[in-house]
């Protein structure tokens, strides 16, 4: 069996997330251990850009998925249910690979300057 390190829910062992809160049961390392080789921290998320609206943050991650970069909104849900009130939290995150960050970059500073 395994357990959800958030809410304490029990689930089988094939289970991947818990069902209640999409905790994964095994997280991946977003650090590099401090051994490994400079390649692997390609791996690594940094954030791109913090929008104020839920909105404005999908159209930049539909530009940046259209130029062939994956993007990652850490706080997607967490506005989905508090974006009636933007001072509880007031943003959201973009984020793409380590990797990817100066062609995100570069691609968005692009499109601001040609609208």
């Amino acid at each position: 069996m395994k357990t959800c390190s958030y809410c304490g829910a029990e689930y089988p062992d094939d289970a991947v997330e818990c069902a209640i809160d999409h905790t994964p049961f095994e997280r991946p390392t977003l650090r590099p251990e401090p051994n490994q080789p400079e390649n692997d921290q390609q791996d690594d998320l940094v954030t791109v850009v913090t929008c104020d609206t839920l909105v404005k943050a999908d159209l930049i991650v539909s530009r940046l998925r259209a130029a062939g970069i994956e993007t990652f909104l850490p706080d997607e849900r967490l506005m989905q249910v508090i974006a009636w009130n933007l001072n509880t939290y007031g943003y959201v995150r973009v984020q793409v690979a380590r990797k990817d960050c100066d062609a995100a970059k570069a691609l968005l500073s692009e499109n601001d300057q040609t609208t």
